[in-house]
């Protein structure tokens, strides 16, 4: 029952940390039908999980017509709630005026975000604390404070949950789309990608042969083998809007060159390093005898802190990401590269 259990909560676990770079994607190009599908899953959620009385309230009349303050109402409770991607404290402060103006405006008023909840500096809690009396973070929630009410779950509970609201959802996102998701996510985050069209050295040697040459070690090695199993799955994104080219701009280009710079320049004057490419840092690091282990476990660091969700860690997006580059020699040095 307890391996049940774990199975069950890393599902769920999973599936709402997909679903939040889903929404994510949509929302770029003005997609909100899985906002639309987020109110009713959440509401089936929260019903499951807070044994809640919540119904969908898609057309609330206030005295300035419909509303969009409101989602999910529980009149028990007196409890209503907004289901959001948008963090601003203008769109927080006008959820709760325009309650105000409605026959629940004495309801408690959460809001719970699909991506992640705001997080506001101390001027703002204030203004939230003289203008509506409340203490602002006490009614904000995201997937996170969801994630630990269903940890709470007795066993028998929890695996249900998975089994009606989480196993169908599960299925549809195969590793291909979760790559993609995840991918697109970090490339989000990096507003700038600066491209370097001069290099476009993308051929591969044998990996046992690098992974000697750069004397990595047993546990890394076998990351990096496992992780090689994605290689066609990632070799597919070539093809879409220059996905893996923006991926190794980023990754490469501005992530792992940090680091060797960081590395070198306790070896080295920095004068030596102006200019220099990825590759060529590469190569200053072998003749000063950097240890690759270290540089690779940095960089696995720094990706899964940009990927930021730890749910990921079951399929180990961050090592899939180093063992492709790894073998394109972006990663590690070769004397065939």
């Amino acid at each position: 029952m307890i391996e049940q259990r774990k199975i069950a909560f890393d599902n769920i676990s999973r599936v709402l940390a997909i679903t939040r770079y889903d929404i994510e994607q949509h929302q770029l190009v003005n997609d909100q039908s899985l906002n639309i599908h987020g109110e009713n899953w959440f509401r089936d959620i929260f019903n499951f999980v807070c044994k809640k009385n919540f119904f969908i309230n898609a057309n609330l009349e206030t005295k300035t017509g419909n509303s969009s303050a409101i989602d999910l109402i529980d009149k028990d409770e007196e409890l209503a709630y907004q289901i959001t991607t948008t963090r601003s404290k203008e769109k927080v402060d006008d959820s709760f005026k325009k309650l105000a103006k409605t026959v629940y405006k004495k309801y408690t008023l959460k809001l719970f975000f699909l991506l992640e909840k705001s997080q506001f500096q101390k001027p703002t809690k204030e203004y939230f604390k003289n203008t509506h009396g409340i203490d602002i973070e006490e009614h904000l929630f995201d997937y996170t404070d969801l994630l630990k009410d269903i940890e709470a779950l007795e066993t028998t509970k929890l695996i249900e949950l998975n089994q009606k609201l989480f196993l169908k959802t599960s299925e549809k996102y195969t590793d291909n789309i979760v790559l993609n998701l995840i991918f697109k996510h970090l490339l989000k985050e990096k507003t700038t990608v600066v491209v370097d069209y001069t290099d476009d050295d993308f051929g591969t040697v044998d990996t046992n042969s690098k992974l000697s040459i750069n004397r990595i070690n047993e546990k890394i090695s076998a990351k990096i083998k496992e992780s090689l199993d994605y290689r066609v799955v990632l070799d597919n994104f070539y093809n879409e809007d220059n996905l893996i080219t923006d991926l190794k701009a980023y990754i490469i280009d501005d992530i792992y060159k940090s680091i060797l710079l960081g590395k070198l320049k306790l070896k080295v004057s920095e004068r030596e390093l102006i200019d220099k490419k990825t590759s060529e840092l590469q190569d200053i690091a072998t003749l000063h005898q950097l240890d690759f282990n270290k540089l690779i476990n940095q960089l696995h660091q720094e990706i899964e802190k940009s990927i930021e969700i730890d749910d990921w860690n079951s399929m180990g997006i961050a090592w899939i990401i180093i063992a492709y580059f790894f073998e394109l020699c972006d990663v590690g040095v070769d004397e065939i590269c």
